[in-house]
C-alpha cells in the first residue's frame, strides 16, 4: 500500500520538513524494511501558469534521495507527493506493473491525483470511461480511478461530488460483477483519494475493514488519513509525517475540501454514505 502527503499553502512554499526531513517524513516512511515503498516515487505541483510539474521515477525514493530532496525543495502552493508500493489486481508481471507510466501522481485536465489502496474491478470501471479511456496510458488501477474522477468532475462540476460519485459508481458496478470475483468481499481495498487543483485539495478517506498499524506513527492505523491545519498551510497524509502535535484523523467515508480564497485557507469536512 502506498504513502501520500498532500499540502496546500496560502502562499508558495517548500515543505521539506514533512517530505524528506525527520524520522517520520514521507521519505522515511519509504524506508521501513517490513513494508518498503519501492515501486516508484513522485512529487507534483503547478507552475505559475497552472501547468502541472512532475518529478517522478519508478525506482525507490530511498535510492534517489538527492532527486527526491530537490523536488521537495521546489516552492509551490499545492504539492502532492507519493511513494508507491504497487498493488496488482490484474496479476501482471512486475516488468509491466512498475514503470514511468504507472508511477504516481497522475496529472491531466489541470489536476493532480494520488491514490492509496487497490481497485480490484479496474477493467469494469475502465470500460465505463467513454472518451476518457483513451487517456489511460498504463496498467495502474489508480490511473483508471483518476480518469473516472475526471469523468465525474466534468459531469458534476464539483471535486467533492466527483469523488463521491466515483465511489457510488464503483459500488453500483460491483453489484453486477461480483459473481466474477468469488474470493472478494468488496470491489476495493482502500480508496484514499487525493485530488489537487491549482489552489485546492479534495481528499476522500475510505478504508473500511480492519487496519494494520501505520509504518512509523505509534497508535495510528494504516488507512486513516491524517490531517493538520497550521499557520499558512493544511496537510493531509497517509500517516502523521512528523512527531509534532496537532494531527487529527479523518473519519472513514469522509471528504475534506481545502482551498485558498483571497490569500486565506478554507477547510471543510463532510461525511458521505458508508
Amino acid at each position: 500500500m502506498c504513502r501520500v502527503t498532500a499540502i496546500l499553502s496560502a502562499a508558495k512554499a517548500a515543505h521539506p520538513d514533512l517530505l524528506c526531513e525527520g524520522p517520520r517524513s514521507l521519505l522515511a516512511q519509504g524506508e521501513v524494511a517490513a513494508r518498503p515503498q519501492d515501486n516508484g516515487w513522485g512529487i507534483a505541483r503547478f507552475d505559475a501558469g497552472g501547468k502541472a510539474l512532475l518529478d517522478k521515477s519508478p525506482r525507490p525514493a530511498r535510492l534517489e534521495k538527492p532527486a527526491f530532496r530537490r523536488a521537495a525543495a521546489a516552492p509551490a502552493r499545492v504539492v502532492l507527493a507519493h511513494l508507491r508500493d504497487a498493488s496488482n489486481p490484474g496479476k501482471l508481471p512486475k516488468a509491466r506493473l512498475v514503470g514511468p507510466r504507472n508511477t504516481q501522481p497522475f496529472a491531466g485536465e489541470g489536476l493532480l491525483f494520488g491514490h492509496n489502496g487497490t481497485l480490484f474491478i479496474k477493467d469494469e470501471i475502465r470500460s465505463l470511461l467513454g472518451k476518457y479511456a483513451a487517456r489511460v496510458k498504463g496498467v495502474n488501477d489508480s490511473e483508471v480511478l483518476f480518469w473516472q474522477v475526471v469523468k465525474m468532475l466534468d459531469a458534476y462540476g464539483d471535486p467533492a461530488l466527483a469523488l463521491e460519485m466515483a465511489l457510488d459508481e464503483i459500488r453500483t458496478v460491483w453489484v453486477s460483477c461480483r459473481g466474477k470475483y468469488p474470493k472478494l468481499k468488496a470491489p476495493y481495498r482502500g480508496l484514499n483519494l487525493y485530488l489537487a487543483g491549482r489552489d485546492s485539495l479534495t481528499v476522500l478517506c475510505h478504508w473500511p475493514g480492519k487496519n494494520k498499524p501505520a509504518l512509523l506513527a505509534p497508535g495510528w492505523k494504516f488507512g486513516q488519513v491524517a490531517w493538520r491545519r497550521e499557520k499558512g498551510r493544511v496537510v493531509f497524509s497517509s500517516e502523521p509525517a512528523d512527531a509534532r502535535p496537532g494531527w487529527r484523523r479523518m473519519n472513514d467515508s469522509e471528504i475534506a475540501v481545502a482551498s485558498v480564497r483571497g490569500g486565506r485557507l478554507q477547510l471543510s469536512f463532510r461525511r458521505i454514505p458508508a
